[in-house]
């Protein structure tokens, strides 16, 4: 509640409720304070008569598209991890000359995902 706009905070009760159940439903109350933090992000520059109050905010579960806009952004960052990782991976498998550019996290990273081995890192004169 302290990240939604504060001249538009209203209900608190009932917006504590709608939380609460929200967080029942398998909402992680992190996504829930990061959607109140992109809603006042995003709201910023409008007229104070055009920023939905708090307790019609939760109650219309306006919340729930800046949630599934996180979860989106977060599937896209994960596939893109993972395709570089496979990147990588190849460059390792084909001793390319770009292994240089590889740091220690990005080792340890694809030894954790088991993309390559020990064996491999080294065969590319990589050290982990």
């Amino acid at each position: 509640m302290a990240a939604y706009p504060p001249d538009r905070l209203r209900g608190k009760a009932a917006c504590l409720v709608q939380i609460e159940e929200a967080v029942k439903d398998g909402i992680a109350s992190e996504d829930l304070l990061q959607a109140v933090q992109a809603y006042a992000t995003d709201s910023a520059g409008f007229t104070r008569s055009k920023v939905c109050f708090s307790d019609n905010w939760f109650q219309s579960r306006r919340w729930q598209t800046y949630v599934e806009k996180q979860a989106e952004d977060r599937e896209k960052a994960a596939a893109l991890e993972a395709d570089h990782h496979a990147r990588l991976a190849c460059w390792i498998s084909d001793r390319s000359p770009m292994c240089k550019h590889i740091t220690a996290k990005q080792i340890d990273g694809l030894l954790a995902s088991k993309l390559v081995t020990q064996a491999q890192i080294q065969a590319a004169g990589l050290r982990s």
